[in-house]
């Protein structure tokens, strides 16, 4: 995998090349296995699972690898990825019964 920063005035950002199909593999995977895991801890889950330690050390090499330039940055995708899905996932409002008239 090959990490280069973009400048400017300064990192403007980054691009990623290079990712090799293990690379890519591991963060499926993971990925995947983070999604259970979100998914077992909604209200309706009768069983929660968790990370293990091993995916808990490959998802700090991922990140390490991937910040292992970093520079700060307002802006981010990732922050905007979460804030889409938490709209989606947020309870739909329940219409309200009209209330009778006595």
């Amino acid at each position: 995998m090959n990490i280069r920063s973009k400048q400017s005035y300064g990192i403007v950002g980054y691009d990623i090349e290079d990712v090799n199909l293990n690379e890519m593999r591991q963060m499926a995977e993971l990925k995947n296995k983070i999604n259970d895991v979100l998914k077992s801890h909604a209200k309706d889950s009768k069983e929660k699972k968790y990370v293990n330690d091993n995916d808990l050390k490959l998802m700090h090499a991922i990140l390490s690898v991937f910040t292992k330039d970093y520079e700060s940055t307002k802006e981010s995708a990732f922050d905007d990825f979460l804030k889409e899905h938490e709209k989606e996932n947020e309870p739909k409002p329940q219409p309200k019964e009209p209330e009778e008239e006595e």
